[in-house]
């Protein structure tokens, strides 16, 4: 699998060690919080570590959100170029231009092992465009016409999304006040898990986290 960075490219043991000691504090902390282990949190940020080091603007301190873009893209499988702004804006709020190592394994932690709640939180602030907690039609029609145009012609996506609102709102909209609230939609999941991702994809295929977790698994104790 391939991150933008040459991932098995050998770190100097004396380098690793420094790198290790001088997170172990922050490791041990997420260890607490997040689904990885001591050992996991390790290749983690050893993979964060490898992508800041190929970064060419040395000055950013984090990897770039471009590099995280790279990451989605060809590590990940999440292809939804309209959905990358909202789903960094979950994990790194304000203007900054690069992605902190916690942020980095908080963000992994959600998209290969979190539970279906987690997910739920996480997908819904991403669909929150507003963020009034409310996803109406016009938040509707500019995800689900963002994803669609880029695979037909503009007129044929117009329509196949009014009809694909409607088709949502009818499954999702639990109190018919014609908007879909957190609520709503935590429900319509929990029975109808397939609609967690209704209005464009913001979590990796199920195929992509098992090979991005064998990618570094198997290596522990090797990087």
């Amino acid at each position: 699998m391939s991150f933008g960075v040459n991932l098995d490219s050998s770190m100097d043991s004396m380098e690793e060690t420094r790198f290790k000691k001088k997170h172990s504090d922050l490791i041990q902390k997420l260890a607490k919080k997040l689904h990885f282990t001591y050992t996991e949190l390790e290749c983690i940020f050893i993979i964060y570590y490898k992508l800041q080091k190929d970064n060419a603007d040395k000055n950013l301190n984090g990897i770039s959100k471009n590099q995280l873009r790279d990451v989605l893209h060809s590590g990940l499988d999440m292809t939804d170029d309209g959905l990358m702004d909202r789903i960094f804006s979950v994990f790194e709020r304000g203007p900054s231009t690069c992605v902190s190592m916690e942020t980095w394994a908080t963000a992994l932690s959600l998209w290969l092992k979190g539970t279906l709640e987690e997910k739920i939180d996480y997908c819904f602030s991403v669909y929150d465009l507003l963020g009034d907690g409310l996803i109406g039609r016009e938040t509707m029609f500019y995800f689900l016409r963002t994803s669609l145009i880029s695979q037909s012609s503009e007129d044929d996506a117009e329509e196949s999304v009014k009809d694909m609102i409607e088709v949502i709102t009818k499954k999702m909209d639990v109190d018919r006040d014609g908007k879909i609230s957190y609520n709503d939609y935590k429900t319509t999941v929990l029975n109808q898990p397939m609609m967690l991702e209704a209005l464009g994809q913001c979590l990796p295929t199920r195929e992509a986290v098992h090979t991005f977790i064998t990618t570094f698994t198997p290596k522990i104790g090797k990087m």
